[in-house]
């Protein structure tokens, strides 16, 4: 690898770009980093921690609201301050954009700023002038958020989750077009600062990824947040009411049209691999994303692609799991050394309640002809809930009826995305219920009870699930 620049050379710095050059490095590779924007990609600048600093303002906002509930007195709360909100939220996006390039630099990768695309399977151009050749390549180049066609993109009443982050007003009426992660989280966000919001969904249910159970109980949960969910409908048409400063929708199987301040689109993401010359490398598409095998290796040998622009799920842990993977693999002397990813990946959604689950549930299990056993617990049930005054919701865990081991989870309730770690623990140790059941002791009070408690109800030995719901 000596006559080129690099050993290696990431295309994209996101979440699974500067994680895989930093893994490169810790290899012994020389590394380098090209980023046509800031780094941390989508997923810091645009998408997971912005919206989560949005969603902890919005959520606290909403438990303000409801302080009586807790014996609390207040006197009437004044309002939400967007423009402090958005502040909170990019000081914390910088802060941690700072502390990327900080640990970029300490472990000695080279950052090159601006926009790289192939010349050949070694060469790439940045900015059409800077050429920056390299032994191993790793594609990261992530995705953006599709447009939809009915209205131009620089319409003032359509935005997209992008878009969403900059709102220096907020309006009265909001339609969500897509209840998918990012549709349910931008709802939930801003029907708790006050906004009327209608998500419509073109699939039967709201987050079509996640198990109907708990799709239902969340919409029926954004319902008494005055967030109205329709399911299994199509946009037929929206039109610029320039008059009346707003947009018409008309909805399938609907006679009158709607009006709406605003239309967010969150109807999925497109991925960024049309614009880097691919062809020109040797690298070979489906037509929507990258082509990888196993070891996330593309049709050309040295050229490796992770994350959005190469995977059918989109998300960031994903991302950086896969770029540790492959810059192990690129920096690999043979085939025998080669790494693949492991792990069950967790589905995380950051509304109220959350949203999270891996692995295999009832209809899964039921489309690869796998017998299961399922546990459930309620959180109506658990002290620490109701003394948290968060008590929505369940834990559902799935254990495989030949070897009693855990194989999937579901949980809708408080702190869920950080309780589904506990049962993703348990399945990839191989455990079996009764071993889980025998030697694993949960503290109380707490939240990880209800795990606890759904594994044990899976032999219905649950102490605090009464008989007659088993």
């Amino acid at each position: 690898m000596s006559n080129f620049d690099f050993d290696l050379v990431v295309l994209g710095g996101g979440p699974g770009g500067y994680v895989a050059a930093i893994e490169g490095s810790h290899n012994g590779l020389k590394t380098a980093v090209i980023e046509a924007d800031s780094v941390g990609g989508t997923c810091l600048n645009r998408g997971c921690i912005p919206t989560k600093a949005l969603l902890a303002s919005a959520h606290l906002y909403h438990d303000m609201k409801r302080a009586h509930e807790f014996g609390l007195e207040q006197e009437k709360i004044q309002g939400a301050n967007l423009e402090k909100l958005t502040k909170r939220k990019d000081d914390i996006v910088t802060k941690l954009r700072d502390g990327i390039a900080q640990l970029l630099k300490a472990n000695k990768v080279t950052v090159i700023n601006g926009f790289g695309k192939f010349q050949d399977a070694h060469t790439l151009i940045v900015n059409n002038e800077k050429k920056v050749t390299a032994g191993k390549i790793i594609i990261a180049t992530g995705s953006k958020p599709m447009h939809f066609p009915f209205l131009p993109e620089n319409s003032p009443y359509m935005i997209n989750s992008d878009q969403a982050l900059k709102l220096s007003k907020l309006p009265k009426k909001l339609l969500v077009i897509g209840g998918g992660v990012i549709g349910a989280e931008m709802a939930n966000f801003f029907a708790f600062l006050g906004v009327n919001v209608t998500i419509v969904e073109l699939m039967p249910q709201i987050l079509p990824n996640e198990d109907s159970s708990i799709a239902k109980r969340l919409a029926a949960i954004f319902k008494k947040y005055n967030i109205t969910v329709k399911t299994g409908k199509k946009v037929m048409e929206i039109k610029e009411d320039r008059a009346g400063n707003c947009a018409v929708v008309k909805l399938e199987g609907e006679t009158e049209t709607c009006s709406f301040d605003l239309v967010l689109q969150a109807i999925g993401r497109t991925r960024l691999i049309n614009e880097i010359n691919l062809a020109d490398a040797g690298v070979k598409t489906d037509g929507k994303k990258i082509i990888i095998d196993e070891y996330f290796r593309t049709s050309q040998p040295n050229i490796f692609a992770i994350g959005d622009c190469a995977s059918d799920i989109m998300l960031a842990h994903l991302a950086s799991h896969q770029g540790i993977i492959a810059a192990k693999n690129a920096s690999a002397k043979e085939e025998s050394a080669l790494h693949k990813l492991p792990a069950a990946i967790p589905s995380c959604i950051y509304t109220i309640p959350e949203v999270a689950s891996f692995g295999i549930n009832q209809a899964k299990a039921q489309k690869l002809g796998i017998e299961i056993k399922t546990g459930k617990f309620m959180f109506n049930m658990l002290g620490r809930a109701l003394c948290n005054q968060s008590n929505e919701g369940y834990v559902e865990t799935f254990a495989d009826a030949a070897t009693n081991k855990i194989i999937g989870a579901n949980i809708i309730g408080p702190n869920a995305t950080e309780l589904i770690a506990t049962l993703q623990m348990a399945s990839i140790s191989g455990l079996s219920i009764d071993e889980i059941s025998e030697k694993m002791m949960f503290a109380h009070p707490t939240l990880s009870e209800a795990v606890g408690e759904s594994i044990m109800d899976i032999t219905k030995s649950a102490i605090h699930v009464p008989p007659s719901l088993r």
